[in-house]
């Protein structure tokens, strides 16, 4: 393990460690004003804020972790069936968005429950039911990391659907997710690739933001010898594609 990777590992446990605390101590005085001192609703709000905000700042920490592994060409693959790639970033996006339906998914124990909680909140997966157990060979928490990100990308610029779609062939793994927002102009198609860019919320001109998202993704997709595409037209929305060999 080289110097840098030391530093790194070690100033992401030194992140992690507070943010935990503030998060689960967040949680506790809304737990425990349950059953002692009753919150009001603007301070049960604002410590929701914390607990939702703590959760960003880890999966950001842990977007800094993983693609600093990655700029190292650390695998670590293993056998999961498709469902166990594909359930955890839902779950991790929806914890943010609404708790309750985060825990519903994480619950939800088959194909179909699964779809029709999307479907409920304006998702639409397009995967045969067939893949639902299919055993892959891959690096799981990088697969779950790409998938986290690019819907995380998506549900900020969406107007009402995200489709993704999820199929298999004899040597890849398909990725597609796709947004029906406004759409990306054709000058930044690369350059929402690069580290720290991000378009602002109409996707009119570019500000810069603490956004690893797309950059992250793309560092890893090509970590695991993949390949990511953009196709998007003003108006029409955007669609980031995935293709990862599988192990063997």
């Amino acid at each position: 393990m080289n110097k840098n990777r030391i530093k790194t590992e070690l100033l992401v446990h030194d992140l992690k460690n507070p943010i935990a605390v503030i998060e689960a101590s967040a949680d506790m005085l809304i737990r425990n004003a349950e059953r002692e001192n009753p919150l009001t609703e603007r301070q049960i709000k604002a410590l929701t804020r914390v607990i939702r905000n703590s959760r960003i700042a880890m999966s950001l920490v842990n977007d800094i972790l993983e693609v600093g592994r990655s700029n190292e060409g650390i695998l670590n693959k293993g056998t999961y069936r498709c469902f166990e790639y594909i359930v955890f970033p839902f779950v991790e996006i929806f914890d943010l968005i609404d708790p309750e339906i985060a825990e519903r998914i994480s619950r939800a124990g088959g194909y179909k429950a699964f779809i029709e909680i999307l479907a409920s909140q304006g998702v639409r997966l397009e995967m045969d039911a067939s893949l639902w157990e299919k055993e892959i060979f891959l690096d799981v928490r990088k697969v779950r990391q790409i998938i986290r990100n690019l819907l995380s990308n998506a549900f900020k610029y969406r107007k009402k659907e995200v489709v993704v779609e999820i199929s298999l062939d004899d040597n890849n793994l398909f990725i597609s997710i796709a947004d029906d927002g406004k759409g990306i102009e054709k000058e930044f198609h690369k350059k929402v690739f690069e580290r720290y860019f991000q378009l602002g919320d109409e996707r009119e001109h570019c500000v810069r933001g603490h956004g690893l998202g797309l950059a992250g993704a793309l560092v890893l997709v090509e970590d695991m010898g993949g390949r990511m595409t953009l196709e998007s037209e003003m108006n029409r929305g955007a669609k980031f594609s995935v293709s990862l060999p599988l192990g063997r």
